[in-house]
């Protein structure tokens, strides 16, 4: 058994403040190559248009992919189950985008500017064993553009500095008529690490993401540094907090990330300067809720907004929930106050999400391979179990069977042994050989996890005849 962690420690420095007065078929033979990345230059194919080679590329896990003129990709994600990889778009080594592909369709990737078609791709194949893929990719003539940059003429004031390591951003608002202004440096590498990580996990680990804990409480810090140094009290620091999140601006998940829906972490929203409806909720019950203030998330169709626990004599509208009044928190443009709703919101169904204590949270993936003789069929089995939430497990079990037609019998099974703890983003990878059922009978592989503070989680494939 082997245990990888994924994401280290995360550090964010913060360099100065002032106070200034919305919504195909998989390929499964074949060996696991064992170059990190195997590109091959194959033909050019008869196009009258580009007469652009085609090249081939053999890609594991994690691995980068120069592509040309500064372009590269990176490999984020393979499922094999699904048919598909997540892959990260890059310039200069600063990812701008992030797309999932599916087997057999083709992609076009367009530059930073989204002005130009820098190359096209195809996820050609997934092998048997979710690590390795087959990616073809075709240059187009676009990538040898340049973009004119504003000469040094230029009076706009940059808000963002982008270096080698990292990027320096500029955050200015206003509230009660007085201006604010907060800069913050981010490591790009961190950021990378970030783009890494699952999005399909629940809510409330956006919001309290152990990896996130020291950047929120610096936020926070600064916050209660800028109302003292403008004379305002600590009852006034939430409502700063509330002004300066609204006044980051709206972008939407398909031009920051390449496609519609891509929940952020707090890092990430304020690494890219501004987000959708959901990066800034999160953003925003973060930084409340590091404060100590009792904060939800209030998922809406099509829209995201927070919800802020309050006493009976707070004016405004709220939401119920079980016994707990949270007032309803606009976060994706100034001007809203706490418990003012939007027309097009009201009266709509909604789904109150406390934003609790961390807790675990269990994905579990599967691979398998089998073989037979003239009595059994023989199951082998790579299973990844992986911790996507926002607290360690805690002595982990993993069962696994071969499971009959007739409820609650199986004709094989094995358990782990006990994992003391699974760190959150870290991957126990776990391997079974030999599990046997009689030759002509229905099986399917059911996989059962369970951990002293997890509850159960559970998979299990389709039927099938040994």
């Amino acid at each position: 058994m082997q245990k990888s962690k994924l994401i280290p420690v995360l550090v964010i420095v913060f360099l100065s403040l002032s106070f200034m007065g919305c919504t195909e078929g998989v390929n499964t033979t074949g060996q696991i190559p064992e170059d990190q990345t195997l590109v091959d230059d194959a033909s050019t194919p008869d196009s009258p248009e580009t007469d652009a080679k085609v090249y081939n590329a053999t890609l594991k896990k994690t691995a980068i992919l120069d592509i040309d003129n500064g372009y590269s990709l990176k490999v984020l994600e393979i499922n094999r189950k699904d048919g598909y990889s997540t892959l990260s778009f890059r310039k200069d080594g600063y990812e701008y985008g992030t797309k999932k592909i599916f087997t057999g369709r083709s992609y076009d990737v367009w530059d930073p500017e989204d002005q130009f078609i820098i190359y096209s791709i195809e996820l050609d194949s997934i092998y048997g064993n979710s690590f390795v893929i087959d990616l073809s990719y075709t240059l187009k003539p676009e990538i040898y553009l340049y973009v004119d940059f504003p000469g040094p003429d230029s009076e706009r004031k940059p808000t963002v500095r982008i270096e080698k390591d990292s990027i320096t951003r500029n955050y200015v608002w206003e509230y009660d008529d007085r201006q604010f202004q907060l800069q913050a440096r981010y490591d790009k590498e961190a950021y990378e690490l970030y783009s890494q990580r699952t999005r399909y996990r629940d809510w409330v680990h956006f919001v309290n993401d152990p990896y996130d804990d020291a950047f929120i409480s610096q936020i926070t810090l600064q916050m209660e540094n800028l109302a003292e140094e403008a004379g305002y009290g600590r009852e006034e620091i939430p409502y700063i907090t509330m002004l300066f999140v609204q006044s980051l601006p709206y972008v939407s998940d398909s031009v920051s990330a390449g496609y519609d829906e891509y929940p952020r972490f707090p890092f990430e929203t304020m690494y890219h300067g501004g987000g959708d409806c959901e990066d800034s909720s999160i953003l925003l019950a973060a930084l409340l809720y590091d404060m100590g203030y009792g904060v939800s998330l209030i998922e809406l169709p099509g829209h995201m907004a927070v919800g802020v626990k309050g006493s009976d004599d707070l004016p405004g509208s709220y939401y119920d929930y079980s016994g707990t009044k949270y007032f309803y928190l606009e976060t994706t443009d100034s001007g809203w106050e706490v418990g003012r709703i939007p027309t097009v919101y009201r009266n709509t169904e909604v789904r109150i999400i406390p934003i609790t204590d961390g807790y675990p949270e269990i994905v579990i993936d599967f691979a398998g391979s089998g073989r037979h003789d003239s009595r059994f069929s023989y199951i082998d089995l790579d299973i990844e179990v992986e911790n996507v939430g926002s607290e360690k497990a805690k002595d982990v079990i993993i069962y696994t069977g071969l499971e009959a037609t007739q409820e609650g019998m199986v004709w094989d099974q094995v358990a782990s042994d006990q994992i003391s703890e699974i760190d959150v983003d870290e991957a126990v990878s776990y391997k079974i050989s030999n599990l046997k059922v009689p030759v002509g009978e229905t099986y399917r592989i059911g996989i059962r996890v369970v951990g002293s503070n997890t509850g159960a989680e559970y998979v299990y494939s389709d039927w099938h005849v040994s």
